[in-house]
């Protein structure tokens, strides 16, 4: 299969590479466009001289991959909300509104998981001030004991601050301000539910109607005997929606490596249209447009179940995809699914390009891929007249080249896999098709209350066996490999294995083979230098926690905590789980916390709530506030005249702010973790 046979692939991966480019590299808007117009000229007169578009290939293939790069890089800055004049960021001086409450007019965009303390949401902003604008920002609402939800669409005025979304300040622990940057989100605002003021005028809009149809349906099943854990699991699969899953819940398919399940996307868009195309398939029968009209019926009909499942985005991604991919399977070419796949991504990448970095969007895209590339392959290795051990085959064969479409990805982002992932996902994708065809009929028949009470009982015990099947599976914790370091470097790399591996196998190539060696060789190498590299490095953390002060030291990849109290387990993998993962290193031991530490040529002095420091020939390097002691700052520096001071996340705020300032006077670097985050000193 050539390239130039293909060109929305190159197509779509240079816009990928532009966007990539545009986004790390923060390109002048106007010199992008005068980029992409001057490619346009050049491109034409190509084609023109070429006459055909192809004929001469390389040339115009050369210049239309620098076209689609500059044209990635363009759309990027053009969804940018920060350049328009009406953004908030623009018409308000934020940083002089640090501090102070002011009047926000806003209606919710988009509901999100909610936390043990705050319900949160997506909102987009009408006025600040009395000044129109636009704009999204965070909102997040403190819990109460009813916890009503608001809706999709509704308007509210509040008064609250505008202030950026903290930062991680912990090594390695997620970025929440980050991944919510990549949807537009750069501020947050917080407030308590009878702050709100609820406006009679709603913003109506496509997601309006499908959160009230959304809410309607939820009304109608809460008049039957589903549970909390059984209505979580059907608004996942069937309405888009899994903010309601409970940790151990979501824990368990995760474990199970079933996680996909609970997202309507890809996997149950694909059944779906699987089903259709069987459904209608005589209407191909019709000489006379027979193929046409099931298309638009199955088009169509996907966007209706879209609307259904609450147009979130992963149902918005994946009924995109599988539209252009039914397109494809009509014509039955194996170039049309491929392009249809890419046109798709091309598509949602024009309205979206930040989709690019979204964790699920990556997933589903390699997922498939992975099917339609590899699945024929392996279905091929075995054949049988008996309909179920063909079914059973083909089922196992379709979750391997899935799982392997998404293995280097699944270990870059999760540090895990299941062994048993191939089980959970024999035993339930067979029957999945059935359990979301019986629970659309259950959803439809509630909605016109005309359910019988049987039928809503017997759907609920799906539900449960299927929970307990994955409950079953994630309880073999032998099976499941977690805390795997797994670097950029590794993923590239494991990528171009596989990618060499199954281009040989599917037709022979010395350099393909050579491609494979290499890639092997290069893998080996960069696993043996990330070890070397991990078995040397150390280093002294000081963490940030609130009410208690934590050190760690890091050596030959073992990790010993120094703790004023004791540090449960949630708290450990919080503050530093990912940070052991991504070191390679494993925790020693947990001691308690001393008040003098001796590191290489570091002497290291914690001054707590007794205040005391004036330690005979003690001049320590590095001095740690711990505790809100109370002292005179300026004095310690005259004693013992330290070359830092770090003051962690157990001290009072305005201790903080006094301190501070007494280093600034006195010109001792100052790091307080409320502010800059964990003090890192590589050693």
């Amino acid at each position: 299969m050539k390239l130039l046979n293909i060109p929305f692939i190159s197509i779509t991966i240079s816009t990928i590479l532009g966007i990539i480019l545009g986004y790390y590299l923060h390109l002048n808007t106007f010199l992008l466009i005068l980029g992409f117009l001057i490619s346009v000229c050049v491109l034409g007169i190509s084609w023109k001289r070429s006459k055909k578009i192809f004929s001469k290939g390389y040339i115009f293939f050369f210049i239309m991959i620098i076209l689609f790069i500059v044209f990635g890089a363009a759309i990027v800055n053009i969804h940018d909300p920060r350049g328009s004049s009406n953004h908030y960021t623009t018409q308000i001086q934020l940083e002089e509104l640090q501090q102070k409450s002011i009047g926000i007019k806003f209606f919710i965009h988009q509901r999100l998981k909610p936390t043990t303390y705050y319900d949160k949401y997506i909102v987009s902003v009408e006025r600040i001030e009395n000044k129109k604008t636009h704009g999204k920002l965070l909102l997040q609402i403190s819990r109460d004991s009813i916890h009503k939800k608001l809706n999709i669409g509704d308007s509210y005025t509040t008064i609250a601050e505008i202030k950026p979304i903290p930062k991680p300040l912990n090594p390695h622990q997620f970025n929440y301000a980050k991944y919510l940057n990549k949807q537009y989100v750069f501020y947050q605002i917080s407030t308590r539910k009878n702050l709100l003021i609820h406006n009679k005028t709603n913003r109506w809009s496509l997601y309006t109607v499908a959160d009230r149809i959304r809410l309607h349906i939820n009304q109608k099943l809460n008049n039957y005997n589903f549970d909390s854990k059984q209505l979580s699991i059907i608004n996942a699969l069937l309405l888009g929606q899994r903010q309601d899953i409970d940790h151990e819940t979501f824990g368990q398919y995760r474990d199970a490596g079933a996680i996909h399940i609970l997202a309507v996307s890809g996997l149950h868009i694909g059944i779906i249209l699987l089903f259709l195309d069987f459904i209608l398939s005589p209407l191909q029968h019709f000489k006379r447009k027979g193929k046409i009209v099931k298309l638009i019926l199955i088009i169509l009909l996907l966007w209706c179940f879209a609307i259904i499942a609450g147009l979130s985005p992963s149902v918005l991604r994946a009924v995109t995809m599988f539209s252009f991919m039914s397109i494809g399977l009509q014509i039955r070419s194996k170039t049309s699914i491929y392009n249809s796949l890419f046109i798709s991504m091309f598509v949602l990448l024009c309205f979206n390009p930040l989709l690019i970095f979204s964790v699920g969007f990556q997933l589903s895209y390699l997922a498939v891929f992975g099917i339609v590339w590899v699945q024929p392959l392996l279905a091929g290795i075995y054949r049988s007249s008996a309909y179920i051990p063909q079914k059973v085959w083909e089922t196992f064969t379709v979750t391997i080249s899935a799982q392997l479409g998404i293995l280097p990805l699944t270990l870059f982002y999760f540090n895990q896999f299941p062994l048993l992932f191939f089980l959970s996902n024999l035993i339930i994708i067979p029957f999945l098709g059935s359990i979301l065809g019986f629970g659309i009929l259950i959803i439809l028949l509630a909605s016109i209350d005309v359910l019988p009470t049987i039928m809503a009982d017997l759907f609920g015990t799906c539900i449960n066996l299927m929970n307990w099947i994955v409950n079953n599976i994630a309880q073999q914790e032998d099976f499941l490999i977690s805390e795997i370091p797994f670097s950029w470097k590794m993923l590239v790399i494991l990528y171009v294995i596989i990618i060499s591996l199954i281009s040989t196998i599917k037709k022979f190539n010395k350099r393909k083979t050579y491609t494979f060696g290499i890639s092997l060789l290069i893998l080996i190498c960069i696993l043996i230098y990330e070890k070397r590299k991990n078995l040397h490095h150390e280093e002294f953390i000081v963490f940030h926690n609130h009410q208690n002060t934590i050190l760690g030291t890091l050596q030959n990849k073992r990790f010993t905590i120094y703790s004023k109290e004791e540090i449960t387990k949630n708290t450990q993998n919080f503050l530093f789980g990912n940070y052991l993962t991504q070191n390679a290193a494993h925790l020693d031991s947990q001691k308690s916390l001393k008040n003098v530490y001796r590191n290489k040529e570091y002497t290291i002095l914690i001054i707590d709530s007794n205040s005391i420091y004036d330690i005979p020939s003690l001049r320590p390097d590095i001095v740690i506030l711990s505790g809100s002691p109370k002292l005179h700052l300026g004095r310690v520096i005259a004693s013992l005249h330290p070359k830092q001071i770090i003051a962690d996340g157990s001290n009072y705020k305005s201790f903080l702010h006094q301190w501070e300032t007494s280093c600034k006077k006195h010109n001792v670097p100052f790091h307080r973790t409320d502010k800059n985050g964990a003090f890192v000193l590589n050693k």
